[in-house]
């Protein structure tokens, strides 16, 4: 089944009326981010499986308990670290729930701030790669609201 099949899928599970009911599919969307938001992940358990390295829980760790401003100041002296630290977690993590709660990290990043994308760029461009390898493999997942979360990081 192709990506645009599945999303397509998901699209038309939503009903038909649902304009009508005064919810539109964008903000259907909005709750989901904001109830995966809620959902903390506990890098520390995977830290402690050894799913991701030190390098990467303390990355991740610092960049997710912080305010917007003290995020900017991250991601001016960590950038590379970033990217590096959010395509490693895309390679290495397999449940949904965190994968949505990781995707849900980018877009708010993006969404603060377009230009951030360049901090992939740069990353793709220094691994001599797409900066889109990691997000392609992301759009053959069953889950909707992650293909969803991936189509929104291509924008």
């Amino acid at each position: 089944m192709s990506n645009f099949s599945k999303l397509d899928a998901v699209l038309s599970s939503l009903p038909d009326d649902i304009e009508k009911s005064g919810v539109s599919a964008t903000s259907l969307l909005q709750q989901k981010a904001i109830d995966v938001r809620n959902n903390r992940v506990n890098w520390q358990s995977y830290k402690q499986s050894q799913m991701i390295s030190n390098e990467d829980f303390n990355f991740i760790t610092m960049f997710d308990n912080t305010t917007l401003e003290k995020r900017a100041q991250i991601l001016q002296t960590h950038g590379h670290q970033c990217a590096k630290t959010f395509v490693s977690l895309m390679g290495h993590i397999a449940k949904d729930q965190t994968v949505q709660y990781i995707l849900t990290m980018i877009d708010d990043m993006l969404q603060e701030d377009k230009t951030r994308v360049e901090i992939f760029g740069d990353y793709a461009r220094k691994q001599h790669e797409s900066v889109w390898t990691p997000f392609l493999s992301m759009l053959s997942r069953s889950d909707g609201f992650i293909v969803n979360q991936v189509r929104e990081a291509g924008r």
